[in-house]
Parts: structure tokens; C-alpha cells; sequence
């Protein structure tokens, strides 16, 4: 079972960012640990949309083939006037879980303690980080698309780490960041998106080390643009 994209084009227009991937060939396998890495430039959200099914290719096809989380941690799943408790009993719900049994991992997952029943809008923002990415995670998908492998405090971190690499052994992963050390400790291959092409590495290291040459260009770039304020401006001209 696997995410497919077959001869995708996208044009991309995110606020500032422009621009088009033609042609994508994408292979996804369901069990894989899969980075997609890019800088904001390379318009990654279109790229997550497509996976999703969040948004469509003007061509092409995507093909999915096995149940895919959307991406995690997102605070979609948070009613901001309603305790966090119903916030996962509807997420439960909608996909068809037991209740109680979901709302109770998702409070021992997150730490939430007595928060579990504060509304969403007076949750501390770790707090409100945490319970976003639990819900995600609790969820028995296939495949899991993360922008994230951290939730919460500094604190929180080697907890969450390890949960992510327990979600690995029994799942997909599928990390669309621009972290290659994340990268490199979570995933096993990688697509790196850059000028609207996405090319295939099945070592992390040898793609962690394109996707920092890439970085460290694109640095020097506007460092030499930023010394000059005319072609600074003619960049930044929409002809």
C-alpha cells in the first residue's frame, strides 16, 4: 500500500512564495520513515494538502492507498470554547473510536492532567501544543504525516522523541520538515524539494547533507542580495 504521485503538477502561490513542481513522481510505501525536506521556499503545506487530501493537482494523480493522518500536531482539533476532553470526544466520533477510551489516552498521552476539562482557549500554549499532537498520534492510522516530532516545554522533548520512534516501529512516518538532524534521527530515506523538483535519496545522510548544501547556498544568496538594496528590489519585483 502506498502514497503515489504520478506526473503532478502544482502551482504554488502561499503568500510569498511561488512556485510550480511539474511532472512530481512521488513513491510513498506504507510501513516507510520517509522525510520530505524543504526550506518554506519549496512551498511544503501544498505539498502536505496533496497528501492529505486537503487539496487537489491541476495534473496528475495522487493516489493513496491506506489510511493516512492529516498533518501533526494541528489545532484544527481544538473547539477554543469547549473543554479538551469534547474536543477528543469529537475527534473520537469522527472517527469512529470509543470515547472514553481515546479521550483517556489522549490525557495520559498529553500530561494534561486537570486540563483535560479547561476550555481550549484557556489552556497554556504547551499544554494546548501537547493535546494537538496527541490527538494525532492516538488515532490507529497507517501512515502518519508529522511536521513535528516535538510537542509542549523543552522539557517534553525526550518524551516525545521516544513516542515518535515507538510510532515508527508500528507504522509509517512520513516527516515534512526542514530539520535534517530530526530527519536523520527519525527517517530511513528522503525526498529533497528544491526549484520545483523533488529528488529521491535512500540515505539520510547523503540527503541531509544535499539539503544543507542547498541552505547554505540559498544563505549565501541573500546575503549578497541583502548588501545591495537595488537587487534586492529587483528580486522582490513582480514582472
Amino acid at each position: 500500500m502506498t502514497i503515489e504521485f504520478k506526473n503532478v503538477t502544482k502551482k504554488v502561490r502561499l503568500g510569498a512564495i511561488r512556485v510550480t513542481y511539474e511532472n512530481l513522481n512521488i513513491r510513498v510505501e506504507e510501513t516507510a520513515r520517509v522525510a520530505f525536506l524543504g526550506r518554506a521556499e519549496a512551498g511544503m503545506e501544498a505539498i502536505v494538502n496533496l497528501i492529505c487530501s486537503a487539496d487537489a493537482p491541476d495534473r496528475g494523480t495522487v493516489t493513496r492507498t491506506h489510511s493516512i493522518s492529516w498533518a501533526i500536531p494541528g489545532s484544527h482539533c481544538v473547539q477554543k470554547h469547549l473543554p479538551l476532553a469534547a474536543s477528543a470526544r469529537f475527534i473520537a466520533r469522527l472517527y469512529e473510536v470509543d470515547e472514553a477510551a481515546f479521550t483517556a489516552k489522549v490525557s495520559e498521552v498529553a500530561a494534561l492532567g486537570d486540563f483535560v476539562n479547561t476550555r481550549g482557549d484557556r489552556c497554556p500554549k504547551e499544554v494546548l501544543s501537547r493535546f494537538c499532537f496527541s490527538v494525532g498520534i492516538s488515532l490507529p492510522f497507517e501512515q502518519y504525516v508529522l511536521t513535528s516530532v516535538s510537542a509542549g516545554s523543552k522539557d517534553d522533548r525526550p518524551r516525545f522523541a521516544a513516542i515518535v520512534e515507538e510510532l515508527g516501529q508500528r507504522a509509517g512516518i512520513l516527516l515534512v520538515t526542514q530539520d535534517a538532524k530530526s530527519a536523520l534521527q527519525f527517517c530511513d530515506q528522503a525526498y529533497v524539494f528544491d526549484e520545483g523538483r523533488a529528488t529521491f535519496f535512500d540515505e539520510m545522510e547523503a540527503a541531509a547533507e544535499y539539503f544543507n548544501s542547498i541552505e547554505a547556498k540559498e544563505m549565501d544568496e541573500e546575503d549578497f542580495f541583502d548588501s545591495d538594496p537595488e537587487l534586492e528590489g529587483l528580486v522582490n519585483s513582480d514582472f
